[in-house]
């Protein structure tokens, strides 16, 4: 290269780098000096500069008059604009400024301190509390563990290993596509790193669960918290999805627990295997039930049966329930058996594989197959036992109960939506009476009385 046009595009460069240092000056010092182009008077990105993007910022986000005058200048520009806007989180409430993360969504407190209302001493813990105090010890005892989240730390219940050991927690911030491929890559670096997301902000990272993950065949384990519902949140929140768009993928295990300590069991399960795996929980309180001091090494695949058939009962009904709906399976069954019913309760566990020779002894034997999920009725567990069912050309009615294809709405609490929605014992029960409803009506029984 000749030394004159060398030294131009040196000098070129350091124009542009110096340019790049720039932080921007009020808009109101400068409104008056804009060019033609828009660039007279603005701080300048070099990064965005090279794009071909015209960069104004940082400027105040909460001087409202500049705010106005920034966005009706983007307004009437005519070619790419970025305005860089630094906002402070609470304003107006000093709580908020001083617990930003706290403030995030919040229960109770009192509007004069920001603290909030003391929780009773027994207050079983959540899911999210046992997956953050599961994951220390996970990371304890295996040096390979590492947890990453996505700008959620007490969300995810991961704020516990960030206390306890920090060098193996990282937050990426709101940027879910990039917490998977930074999952992938640790995985192929020898670690087994566990991603805790929310079952519906993990729906924006799908292209790289699949690209960077399964086709690699990479040991990423996915804790999706919040699967089901979250009624104060909404339909943004609701993780009713995660079942269908995590089980048509190739390479993946994927399970539901019915309580805390199943939820540690697949925990320590997922760092065992050699590929990915989701584990889907909801938001709230777990059962209550006691945690073991060691978790169990799980079979994959594996269904668990809570109480068999007992011969007793005029139609035999199998109840599989999945995650935490095998709370309202189990009652479902109560209620059936009352009322003369001969039922059998299973514990699905997994919806990826299912357990292919218990469900069909089960849909062989039965006169009736109820699958209770927490989850959208197209491409749930149950679509996967019908899909099983007709392709071995097993001829049973299926009933399955799920939550209608369409976006679920707000509410005060999950069981008002349930309510809503036909997810209990007795709407069930009646759905269970017109599934008979060829048999004459003196062999069907009556609703047994049931309390929720």
């Amino acid at each position: 290269m000749p030394k004159g046009e060398f030294a131009f595009k040196l000098g070129r460069k350091a124009e542009e780098a110096l340019k790049g240092t720039i932080t921007g000056v009020s808009l109101r010092q400068n409104i008056d000096t804009l060019s033609s182009d828009g660039r007279g008077g603005f701080g300048s990105s070099l990064i965005f500069e090279e794009l071909g993007i015209q960069y104004l910022g940082p400027f105040d986000g909460h001087d409202l008059p500049l705010l106005i005058n920034l966005l009706q200048y983007a307004k009437q520009c005519e070619h790419p604009l970025v305005l860089h806007i630094v906002t402070e989180k609470g304003r107006g409430f000093e709580a908020a400024r001083k617990w930003p993360e706290k403030f995030h969504g919040t229960g109770p407190y009192d509007v004069e301190t920001g603290a909030s209302q003391p929780k009773s001493a027994v207050a079983t813990p959540t899911f999210s509390q046992v997956f953050g105090q599961a994951m220390v010890r996970l990371c304890q005892q295996d040096s390979k563990v590492v947890g990453i989240t996505a700008a959620m730390p007490s969300g995810t219940g991961l704020k516990a290993l960030e206390k306890a050991m920090p060098e193996r927690y990282f937050d990426v911030g709101i940027a879910e596509e990039h917490a998977v491929i930074f999952a992938a890559g640790m995985a192929t670096s020898g670690y087994h790193p566990v991603c805790a997301i929310y079952s519906t902000f993990l729906q924006r990272a799908f292209d790289c669960i699949i690209h960077d993950v399964a086709l690699q065949n990479l040991p990423v384990v996915f804790c999706m918290d919040r699967a089901g519902l979250s009624a104060n949140d909404g339909p943004t929140h609701h993780g009713l999805f995660d079942i269908a768009y995590s089980r048509c993928v190739p390479n993946i295990i994927a399970m539901s627990p019915k309580d805390e300590d199943e939820l540690v069991d697949m925990m320590f399960t997922a760092t065992q295997l050699n590929q990915p795996s989701f584990i889907r929980y909801p938001r709230g309180a777990g059962e209550g039930v006691e945690i073991k001091d060691k978790p169990s090494l799980l079979e994959v695949g594996k269904a668990e049966v809570l109480s068999d058939f007992d011969d007793k009962g005029s139609q035999k009904i199998a109840v599989f329930g999945l995650g935490p709906m095998v709370s309202l399976a189990r009652k479902t069954t109560e209620a059936l058996r009352e009322s003369g019913f001969d039922t059998a309760l299973i514990n699905a566990r997994f919806t990826k594989p299912i357990d292919k020779e218990l469900t069909g002894s089960y849909g062989r034997g039965a006169d009736l197959v109820i699958t209770i999920e927490d989850h959208v009725l197209p491409g749930g567990y149950g679509s996967s036992v019908l899909e099983f069912f007709n392709e071995q050309r097993i001829q049973v009615p299926v009933l399955c109960i799920a939550w209608p294809d369409q976006f679920i709405e707000h509410a005060s609490s999950v069981s008002e939506l349930r309510e809503r929605y036909g997810l209990t014992v007795e709407a069930i029960h009646r759905q269970v009476l017109r599934s008979f409803s060829q048999c004459s009506k003196s062999n069907l029984p009556e609703l047994a009385s049931v309390s929720e």
